[in-house]
């Protein structure tokens, strides 16, 4: 029949593939709001409070203590307002936050998608690996916690197609919206995490040369850069806004110290061994695709067989991989952790791109000969990291905390070892050789495909990764979410009611009360106000202030609950005393009446 659509290529049609974009988008938001189901308070201390107070000045909401009187760079913090100014009941906006998560993670398949086909890959394939992209754990991992971690990896895959449509071929239209693209996502990564830095430098750094070498339209490398610079001063503006809001806050001081620990000479050797961990853990986190992409893409910036566009695509990707593991690893502190020396989380948001970039490898390198040697490269780079960093790590592993929350993904690799289910412990070589056979699989099947059948064997392929990382997030978000979460709810929403903290009071907590209660609260009390002060050293509560928090071991019950607080000023009472919490609950007003 004339004007019908051959059945081979019936997915071919705009249509089709804008309702299965549309349909996997649907699915994968509500496969991400099943794993978060029950999850009622931040458990990530004091990274979601930071957020999340942020967040409630912002949607306008009483100002309160910020953890850590540090100023974050604000960006996913606006994102998430609208869920506080719905409610100011605790629980039901976490749910919101965690709703407002799922809908900004999972645009990274329709944007996974679009790379791609930038990539000059068919559009069935594309789709299946885009799919893969967005079940991932780096990806989906993070956000199940109030984090700007949840958009990076769609900024980040914004701006480097931003970037490749700008130094590719087209009409001077098209290359400025390209380069205003590409600026106001590095702007918004900026806006969003302090590792927006390395971005907007990169971008910056390469705009200007574009613009000295005319590389690309003069009036597009320039727009470029006033975005850039327009960002740059929206993010200096709302720090001074929060910082006029909250009383004693700073700016993020994660910059000077990544500068201060650079300058130490004596520092250098944990900056190179945390920066080997880091990369290592991205690449077996990304089971050796990773490594993969990062071959291909070194290669290529050196190699004039790529096109200027690829080139420069590449030269970021590299530069911003190196950039973020050596920030990462001279800002983290020295907190005697093994994930700051293997950080699971800073290089997370590029995972994505990494394994997006080699599909297209896989896809479009039809000789087998160098298939297996690109496969070689990997076993080799990959081996090779894992043994810089055992042997200089080795003595810190010792004397170094396992928690389980900064290694989720080598955790998960480790586990799936001969007869092993441990989640309790930390295990470089396993998670090195479950992450390579998982590599093996994919370029095995890979391989099965002729020249002719690239496509075929290329989308076999991504569906593997596909299956493997929904499982992978599954397993995750039961030996690692939900227990981290449930372990936690003391800290929170348990704290609220064995504390009878009611709506609208204005709190003011001891500084030895428990640590995680005390920043927790920060979000928790969302229609009043908390301070923190040391109470039983003699300091006075703020005048606002209407319930006290003291820790307190009443000695088997031998002291009164009233010698937790000896200095209590007049009209203060006690109100309750929770002996499993070992703390006491003081309320100013008449005890009879509760006001």
């Amino acid at each position: 029949m004339a004007g019908r659509t051959p059945r081979s290529r019936w997915w071919q049609a705009r249509w089709v593939v804008s309702a299965a974009l549309g349909i996997g988008y649907l699915l994968n938001v509500l496969f991400r709001l099943s794993l978060v189901t029950g999850q009622d308070y931040p458990t990530v201390n004091p990274d979601e409070e930071m957020y999340l107070v942020m967040a409630r000045i912002l949607a306008g909401l009483p100002t309160t203590e910020i953890p850590g009187n540090q100023i974050i760079p604000s960006g996913y913090s606006l994102l998430i307002s609208p869920a506080l100014r719905i409610t100011q009941d605790p629980v039901h906006a976490y749910h919101l936050v965690m709703g407002i998560n799922a809908l900004i993670s999972c645009l990274v398949l329709p944007v996974a998608y679009w790379a791609l086909r930038r990539l000059r890959v068919p559009r069935l394939v594309s789709y299946v690996a885009a799919m893969a992209v967005v079940l991932l754990p780096p990806v989906l991992f993070y956000s199940q916690y109030a984090m700007a971690d949840t958009p990076l990896p769609v900024l980040i895959l914004l701006w480097l197609i931003g970037m490749h449509g700008l130094f590719s071929e087209g009409s001077r239209r098209g290359r400025i919206r390209y380069a205003v693209l590409a600026g106001a996502a590095a702007g918004y990564s900026l806006l969003t995490h302090d590792r927006g830095g390395v971005i907007i430098v990169l971008t910056g750094v390469v705009l200007v040369a574009a613009l000295v070498f005319r590389w690309v339209p003069r009036t597009a490398s320039a727009l470029g850069l006033a975005v850039l610079a327009l960002m740059f001063v929206v993010k200096q503006l709302m720090t001074a806004w929060l910082m006029s809001r909250i009383d004693g806050a700073h700016p993020s001081e994660v910059g000077s110290a990544v500068l201060q620990t650079l300058e130490d000479t004596d520092l250098w050797r944990r900056t190179i061994m945390r920066m080997t961990g880091h990369l290592w853990y991205f690449m077996t986190s990304t089971w050796g695709l990773g490594t993969l992409a990062l071959a291909v893409c070194v290669y290529a910036v050196f190699s004039n067989r790529f096109r200027r566009s690829e080139r420069v695509v590449a030269f970021l990707m590299v530069a911003l991989l190196g950039g973020i593991s050596l920030a990462a690893a001279a800002g983290l502190p020295a907190d005697h952790r093994i994930d700051t020396i293997t950080y699971a989380r800073y290089l997370s948001p590029l995972a994505a791109v990494y394994v997006l970039v080699a599909v297209a490898v896989l896809y479009h390198v039809r000789s087998r000969r160098k298939l297996l040697v690109l496969g070689a490269v990997v076993c080799g780079v990959t081996l090779a990291s894992m043994a810089v960093l055992v042997h200089m790590a080795a003595k810190e592993f010792h004397q170094s905390f396992f928690v389980i929350w900064g290694l989720p993904d080598a955790t998960f690799l480790s586990s799936l070892w001969k007869d092993t289910d441990n989640w309790a412990g930390f295990h470089a070589g396993r998670t090195t050789a479950v992450a390579l056979a998982v590599f093996g699989l994919v370029l095995l099947l890979r391989l099965l495909g002729s020249n002719r059948r690239a496509a075929l064997a290329t989308g076999a392929a991504a569906l593997s990764v596909a299956v493997f990382a929904g499982w992978a997030s599954l397993a995750v978000t039961d030996h690692v979410t939900r227990p981290w979460i449930s372990s936690r709810r003391g800290d929170a929403t348990g704290f609220l009611q064995s504390a009878g903290i009611r709506p609208g009071d204005r709190l003011v907590m001891d500084t030895g009360l428990h640590w995680e209660s005390r920043v927790s609260m920060s979000y928790e009390i969302l229609a009043g106000q908390v301070w923190t002060r040391s109470l039983g050293q003699g300091q006075a509560p703020p005048t606002g202030a209407t319930v006290a928090a003291l820790p307190f071991d009443s000695n088997d019950g031998k002291s009164p609950a009233e010698d937790s607080w000896p200095s209590a000023p007049a009209g203060w009472h006690v109100e309750r005393e929770v002996s499993e919490g070992h703390y006491v609950v003081w309320r100013r007003g008449n005890a009879e009446d509760g006001s």
